[in-house]
């Protein structure tokens, strides 16, 4: 399906790699101005883009778990482009730690991270976006939903980040605000956990759980994004978008 955001201006946090990254150019191929931002500054200015669509290409180091370079990257979007039509809080991490292990500069790091970055990020945009018709997305994990073993401050969190997309939705109407829980998707993140043969091992664990049989891709997820972005969803908004290839749909065994 093809979706048309020409004219439309997206933020996408964490869009140097992974998710982020496949989110950005779906947008950018739609025809919308993207702000990519992320810490790695270098992963950003060295992707690739079509020649055409340069001049819709923006990028900016945002550090999606500090409240000032939240408050001046909105500033700075507010003034230099005037409008923004969807924040995709997308930014993220993940420690496997067991619950006895959990230090509290971990705990820190993972909630600024993935739960009080969005929820910074979300009210710096919403009178932007209420100008717009606009909307935000939410990436949280099946993490929220499910038992992981070695997970829990991880899944705190993005079970926090569920709540917060409902209360937003209830809160501010005039900005529709939805939340994606991806599976397994092999990413940046994923294979962070091993290398060589052992990451091969644990991929092909995973695949085992999965009714689709395959890891989940980055643009499975770009493309639940555009959908909960466009007019199609017009009257989605609080709602949870599992994408997990039927993960959540059959009993899983502890991980």
């Amino acid at each position: 399906m093809a979706f048309d955001f020409s004219d439309k201006v997206v933020l996408v946090t964490g869009a140097a790699s992974g998710i982020g990254l496949a989110v950005a150019r779906r947008f950018l191929a739609a025809g919308a101005t993207v702000v990519a931002t992320d810490i790695d500054t270098d992963a950003l200015l060295s992707t690739a883009v079509p020649p055409e669509a340069a001049s819709r290409w923006r990028t900016r180091r945002l550090d999606a778990a500090d409240a000032a370079d939240i408050g001046a990257g909105m500033e700075w979007l507010s003034r230099e482009i005037g409008r923004l039509d969807v924040l995709v809080n997308n930014a993220g991490l993940a420690r496997l730690e067991a619950i006895s292990d959990l230090t509290e500069a971990a705990i820190d790091l993972q909630f600024a991270v993935l739960l009080k970055g969005p929820m910074l990020a979300s009210k710096a945009a919403l009178s932007l976006l209420a100008d717009s018709d606009g909307a935000i997305v939410n990436i949280a994990s099946i993490a929220a939903i499910i038992q992981a073993g070695g997970h829990a401050c991880y899944s705190a969190c993005k079970a926090g980040l569920v709540k917060f997309t409902r209360d937003l939705a209830k809160e501010h109407p005039g900005v529709r605000s939805n939340v994606i829980l991806p599976g397994f998707i092999d990413t940046p993140i994923l294979n962070a956990y091993g290398e060589g043969a052992a990451l091969d091992a644990i991929k092909a664990d995973l695949v085992t759980r999965i009714p689709r049989r395959r890891l989940g891709q980055p643009d499975d997820i770009a493309d639940a994004v555009l959908f909960l972005s466009s007019p199609l969803a017009a009257y989605i908004s609080g709602a949870e978008l599992v994408v997990d290839g039927g993960v959540t749909a059959t009993p899983l065994e502890a991980m």
